[in-house]
């Protein structure tokens, strides 16, 4: 048996010899080393970029929970001058480099306060918002160059200008300042159907009528002069979208040679309207207390006054269905201890809880046309928890539980909100 094994392993290794042989005799594929084709690679990055006297536009694509928009630049040898969409005449100069990181990357690694606002922490943003200033190049033409952000993994673009760069970006400003809508009906093979347009994250969400949000497709667009582009095209029911075109006078909006209407959400109300002063009932609406919201972020969030001397919980803005979402978030600290406003499920579950930022409440709003707004509160419908109720909850430096979180209270004169249903506006 042996004898019978080792001529086996004989026969193998004649028969493997002469490709072994091949393998060693084979030319070098490339003539120069792979670092002097990468810097060869790089100055040629440079120069395309230097080259249009009118500079590049980004379309930029920061983390899901923030607008797409435009941004200016124009490149030298060594310093970018960037331009915001929303100041196009003023220009904010800092120095770039091209470097090799796993590949070839563009790298804005001095502060630019133009290119770096969505990548800066800040007292509100302590995670920044979802920014880049590091660029992996993944595409490079003479009229556009695809990159990849570092930290979001999202694409962006850079398109060569033709025109001047503030009076492009002015025009990019006017159109998303007069683009008003904010949801469409319509009918694509043979089925109704509806969209959402978030104007806080520039995203549009289609799906059938009725669909639950987490049923939808979504996409991220970029407002442009008469509607909207999306850079990677999407499909939905076997049509692929790409370009909306939006006529503001009869309020249709065309793609993909089909029209779609117009509609206001049930229950819309438009971010100012939610500013001012509330009554906050609780306990199935036997007790209340008086709260009030103001501005946190400009359109996107609010701060609740009067729920707890601790601390002042956030509520977003859902602006393409102009409503109020208020999920569990970390509310402060204590010593070691994160204190986290979880949400809790005391009607269907006897007291499950979940801290979560998928879980939380939808605000939904009665009558749109008075002035003492009622607003009911429900649960959002993320997962199979139904969130009724707040508690307060801690959890250590790993984020695992600690326990109920005793030492704060609401206004309920509790750490505990239980049977949580509606709030009316105060009318002034």
């Amino acid at each position: 048996m042996k004898t019978r094994n080792w001529f086996i392993i004989l026969v193998a290794a004649l028969l493997l010899s002469p490709l072994t042989s091949c393998v060693k005799d084979q030319p070098d594929v490339f003539d120069e080393p792979s670092s002097a084709r990468m810097e060869k690679f790089l100055e040629n990055v440079r120069t395309i970029l230097q080259d249009p006297a009118e500079g590049w536009a980004l379309s930029y694509y920061p983390g899901s929970s923030y607008a797409t928009c435009y941004m200016g630049l124009k490149f030298t040898g060594q310093e970018v001058a960037a331009y915001a969409q929303d100041e196009p005449e003023e220009a904010v100069t800092s120095a770039y480099k091209l470097c090799a990181d796993d590949g070839a990357v563009l790298s804005f690694d001095m502060y630019n306060s133009v290119i770096h606002y969505y990548a800066t922490p800040d007292q509100a943003h302590y995670q920044a918002r979802g920014g880049d200033f590091e660029f992996e190049i993944m595409d490079v033409k003479a009229d556009r160059i695809t990159l990849r952000g570092k930290r979001s993994r999202n694409f962006c673009y850079l398109d060569r200008l033709t025109k001047n760069v503030s009076e492009f970006l002015s025009e990019m400003n006017e159109a998303e300042s007069s683009l008003d809508i904010v949801a469409f009906k319509g009918e694509i093979t043979g089925g109704l159907v509806e969209g959402f347009m978030d104007s806080n994250t520039h995203t549009l969400s289609i799906g059938r009528k009725g669909a639950e949000a987490s049923e939808m497709t979504s996409a991220r667009y970029m407002i442009v002069p008469g509607g909207f582009h999306f850079n990677e095209p999407f499909t939905f029911q076997g049509v692929t979208f790409q370009d909306f075109y939006y006529n503001t006078e009869t309020g249709v909006l065309t793609a993909a040679g089909i029209s779609f209407e117009k509609v206001v959400p049930e229950g819309y109300l438009p971010y100012d309207k939610y500013l001012g002063k509330w009554t906050f009932y609780w306990y199935n609406g036997d007790r209340d207390f008086p709260v009030e919201l103001v501005e946190f972020e400009k359109g996107s969030s609010y701060k609740m006054k009067g729920l707890s001397e601790y601390f002042e919980p956030t509520l977003a803005y859902d602006a393409a269905r102009g409503r109020l979402t208020w999920n569990a978030q970390a509310v402060g600290s204590s010593g070691a201890t994160t204190v986290m406003l979880a949400g809790w499920d005391l009607l269907t579950s006897g007291g499950s809880l979940n801290w979560g930022e998928d879980y939380g409440l939808i605000g939904i709003v009665e009558d749109n046309t008075v002035a003492d707004v009622v607003v009911n509160w429900e649960d959002n419908g993320q997962s199979d928890l139904v969130v009724d109720s707040w508690i307060l909850w801690g959890t250590d430096a790993s984020g695992s539980s600690t326990g109920s979180f005793t030492s704060w209270t609401m206004a309920s004169n509790s750490y505990q909100l239980p049977y949580i249903t509606h709030m009316k506006k105060l009318v002034e």
